[in-house]
């Protein structure tokens, strides 16, 4: 069974959406940042990316390049 864009995740059930994944993803970013009192310009500024972009990424418009997101995540203190 796939859900309506054909994923599944590997119980062979319905997979998130993209949408859901981008929301998701927005989270993982936001909690953090907002648990550690950093502003999205903040975050911007130690990643050399823009505020909307950081903005973006936690309203779900955007999934942002593994790259850019390894950024983001450093940033915050967290180590891959």
């Amino acid at each position: 069974m796939s859900s309506p864009n054909g994923s599944t995740n590997v119980t062979g059930e319905p997979g998130p959406t993209p949408e859901q994944d981008a929301e998701n993803l927005g989270l993982v970013l936001r909690e953090p940042r907002e648990t550690q009192r950093i502003s999205a310009a903040e975050l911007a500024r130690r990643t050399d990316l823009a505020p909307n972009d950081v903005l973006d990424v936690e309203a779900g418009r955007v999934i942002p390049a593994g790259p850019a997101f390894a950024l983001y995540m450093r940033a915050l203190g967290f180590v891959a």
